[in-house]
């Protein structure tokens, strides 16, 4: 009885026409018009997700709200980058009449941030003669600001454009990317040398270190001399500059070593024998490596090992001695620095069993493990 009743509705059903409207041309333009919207929609959401390319050189922008306009930066993501760990950050700045696509492709800029996990970012500094506030405000139509980049099409507050550029290109890469508030540091060429020193100073608690590289730091070009230096006894600072440099007098440059020397400082000095004040900037790896090092030994409130002042003997398998401190351990080795600030770089396992245990220590108490 069941199949028969089965048997029944089937044939009815297949008995039943069921006829279905033809659509019409509007159906058609109205299902596609549909699906485009979808796609269009999908595409807003896909190309509104910010897109990292990292281990690359990135042209970014964005709008600079009491400029009235957009303003360019470059922005280096090392390959390595990953959202969960924090990464040390350089703002590097460019000289006058340069610009962030140059400085960034200083030779040994990429390349050490891409091999030590550095993110670097270059503000434009408003435009290419902006001295980042460091020449406060400056009296137009002198021969003086002619010389030194004036364009009668600036803003009055161009310097004060130019700090706040800086400041907002900082914000931006913090808020986008995971950033060591410890280790964040400056760096700057000439224009961008003085502006390193300038801005190192008035935003102080920002950065770990600071590197000015043949920076203009004298009077009339910016608006402060070598006594700023009283109130950033506590910075860090990488100076280098070329020792026929003919744009900022070596002289010059060695009389803030002197001081930093003087206020007993930590601080690097390094004068490029035969240098000049571009290329040998420019053009310079190693130079750039040993700034590298300099950050990568320290953070904001003291060193990377915090332990400056502990001075250990180190002895090798041979039973050779060393009397120095540790700075950093790195690819297998353990950088030491004696108290005459001279610094070796020695393998691991060539020290004592002893010296190995110490160091396993050391490195756990400053990496949380």
């Amino acid at each position: 009885m069941r199949m028969n009743i089965y048997h029944y509705v089937i044939n009815k059903f297949s008995a039943l026409k069921v006829s279905y409207p033809r659509p019409s041309i509007f159906d058609f333009i109205n299902t596609l018009m549909t699906n485009c919207k979808l796609l269009l929609v999908c595409l807003l959401l896909l190309f509104s997700l910010p897109v990292h390319a990292a281990g690359k050189i990135e042209k970014r922008s964005y709008f600079f709200k009491e400029a009235g306009k957009e303003i360019d930066y470059r922005l280096y993501v090392p390959s390595s980058y990953k959202k969960e760990s924090a990464n040390p950050l350089i703002v590097i700045l460019h000289g006058l009449g340069s610009n962030p696509h140059q400085v960034i492709r200083y030779n040994g800029v990429v390349q050490e941030a891409e091999s030590r996990g550095y993110i670097v970012v270059a503000p434009y500094g408003y435009n290419e003669r902006g001295w980042y506030g460091s020449r406060g405000k400056v009296k137009q139509g002198t021969i003086e600001s002619l010389l030194l980049g004036e364009n009668p099409n600036d803003p009055e507050n161009i310097g004060e454009l130019s700090e706040m550029d800086v400041i907002n290109v900082l914000n931006i890469t913090k808020k986008e990317y995971n950033i060591d508030p410890d280790r964040i540091y400056l760096m700057g060429h000439s224009m961008g040398g003085g502006g390193t020193l300038y801005l190192g100073n008035k935003y102080s608690s920002n950065w770990a270190a600071l590197a000015p590289m043949a920076p203009a730091a004298m009077r009339p070009a910016v608006d402060f001399d070598v006594s700023i230096l009283e109130q950033m006894r506590d910075m860090p600072i990488y100076l280098v500059t070329g020792e026929r440099d003919r744009l900022i007098p070596v002289n010059v440059i060695r009389e803030w070593a002197d001081n930093m020397e003087r206020l007993k400082m930590d601080y690097r000095y390094e004068e490029i024998k035969g240098g000049n004040h571009n290329s040998s900037i420019a053009n310079n790896r190693e130079m750039i490596s040993r700034i590298y090092d300099f950050f990568d030994e320290r953070k904001r409130g003291g060193s990377v090992n915090n332990n400056e002042s502990e001075l250990r003997v180190f002895t090798n398998q041979s039973g050779v001695t060393i009397k120095a401190r540790v700075l950093v351990i790195k690819k297998g080795k353990v950088t030491i620095e004696r108290e005459d600030k001279k610094k070796f770089s020695i393998p691991l396992d060539s020290l004592s069993e002893e010296d190995v245990k110490y160091l396993k220590k050391w490195w756990a108490e400053r990496n949380g493990s």
